[in-house]
């Protein structure tokens, strides 16, 4: 792990889950080449917060988070 990665995943383990959900919708429009690697980032703080719902999110046809989390 780099020294940014350890720094992104750093602040967004402090962030709400509210938060966090608000930023993997925001990424769903964006275009950036980064923005698989910060979804990624995402969604690896959503499971460690909360893995029964993350798992069943991802059996969803859902796009977002939200209804699983909050």
């Amino acid at each position: 792990m780099t020294k940014a990665e350890a720094r992104a995943r750093k602040i967004i383990s402090m962030q709400s889950l509210d938060k966090l959900i608000e930023q993997f919708e925001l990424t769903e429009t964006n275009n950036d080449p980064y923005i698989p690697t910060v979804r990624g980032w995402l969604m690896d703080e959503l499971e460690s917060r909360n893995p029964d719902a993350f798992d069943t999110w991802l059996e969803s046809e859902e796009d977002s988070p939200r209804k699983f989390f909050i």
